[in-house]
């Protein structure tokens, strides 16, 4: 692959991913979203950075797991099944667990 193949490749996807995404939220919201004022654009944009922390707290939370089971792997302290089933809940595409719900029984 070449430097100008992989520009091609990240910039294809990430325009075809950032089209999908704006028409989904234009369909889900019914709004004009470039008619907002620089207030509203601002506070969304601030809400998104701070969740971008998390995210990154949490990737990087994943990748130093999938690091420890790589060795883990390397010196045969864990069966391959069990490797890969634990692989699979770290690089899952699942969505964060709902918050159990507490009775006051």
């Amino acid at each position: 692959m070449t430097p100008e193949q992989d520009a091609h490749e990240i910039w294809n996807k990430a325009s075809e991913a950032g089209l999908e995404k704006y028409f989904a939220g234009s369909r889900e919201h019914r709004t004009q979203f470039w008619t907002a004022g620089a207030g509203w654009y601002a506070k969304n944009l601030k809400d998104e950075q701070l969740d971008l922390v998390s995210y990154l707290h949490h990737l990087t939370n994943r990748i130093e797991s999938i690091q420890f089971l790589a060795q883990m792997m390397e010196e045969d302290n864990v069966s391959l099944r069990d490797a890969a089933t634990i692989l699979k809940e770290l690089v899952s595409d699942r969505s964060p667990k709902d918050i159990p719900h507490q009775s006051n029984d």
